[in-house]
């Protein structure tokens, strides 16, 4: 808004307009805060869960380490991603991916010449493996989604705290000057009218 206002009607009518637009557009901005906040919030919790599967995972594949270092079988060479199946979804105007499905490469394990628990251990690796495709996914999804808040927020808060009370206070002082400016030429044509009347008077 600019600093300098023109003191007159159509400035007050163009300043009137402003405002019901702010008026409108604040709750758009306070209802987008809250979705947005609410969908990151879930995000969050998804992430979190990712996580504790992770470790979880990770505490019960330490007892395969001493067996893995034995038979010299590395299970990650096993365990390839052969691509990531996503599709796009919307969010309050901010396109991210929702995780579809996961394909791994198909890789031949000979039973005869590999230890049994190469095969429970490929399932935990491809577990492992999904999880994290997933989080990173979420992560980047949360990022966007954070990103979109702070800006619905700033926009709340502009309107709110500067651009709605600025107009409500131009449009009360451009009020009081054309208020004060309608007194004055009232007073004026008065005055006028009564020098007029002496004059005939006087005549």
């Amino acid at each position: 808004m600019a600093d300098k206002i023109l003191m007159n009607k159509n400035s007050l009518a163009a300043l009137k307009i402003e405002l019901r637009e702010y008026r409108t557009a604040l709750p758009v901005f306070e209802m987008k805060e809250q979705q947005l906040k609410e969908v990151v919030q879930t995000i969050e919790y998804t992430i979190e869960r990712l996580e504790k599967a992770i470790e979880q995972a990770n505490k019960e594949t330490k007892k395969w380490v001493a067996v893995m270092a034995e038979d010299a079988v590395d299970v990650s060479n096993l365990v390839k991603v052969d691509r990531v199946i996503n599709k796009k979804r919307e969010i309050v105007g901010v396109t991210i991916k929702a995780f579809v499905d996961i394909i791994f490469e198909n890789t031949e394990v000979d039973l005869f010449s590999t230890p049994l628990w190469v095969d429970a251990m490929i399932e935990v690796v491809k577990d492992q493996k999904t999880n994290h495709v997933i989080m990173a996914i979420e992560k980047k999804n949360r990022e966007l989604l954070q990103e979109e808040l702070a800006e619905a927020r700033r926009m709340k808060n502009a309107l709110k705290e500067v651009f709605i009370p600025e107009t409500i206070h131009n449009i009360r002082k451009i009020e009081i000057y054309l208020g004060d400016v309608e007194r004055l030429a009232i007073g004026c044509a008065k005055l006028v009218k009564k020098k007029k009347q002496d004059k005939k008077v006087l005549l």
